[in-house]
């Protein structure tokens, strides 16, 4: 992963997923603040960072979507 100031770039083949609630995001996310949770706006917004995700594989992501 690289990281820049408001920028996160997942290695190649790998995607982003946010930890607290499992969405799964492409390989760049521009950081900011997230307003709302699965569709729900919290009481106090969240800034993110880059420890509020993680890499996964693309490929098994794919998998995953295929066999629902």
């Amino acid at each position: 992963m690289t990281k820049t100031d408001k920028i996160i770039k997942a290695d190649p083949g790998k995607c982003f997923k946010r930890k607290i609630d499992g969405v799964v995001f492409g390989d760049e996310i521009y950081l900011g603040t997230t307003y709302y949770l699965d569709g729900i706006k919290l009481e106090k917004p969240i800034k993110e960072s880059p420890d509020d995700f993680e890499e996964i594989d693309i490929e098994s992501q794919t998998e995953e979507i295929i066999k629902r």
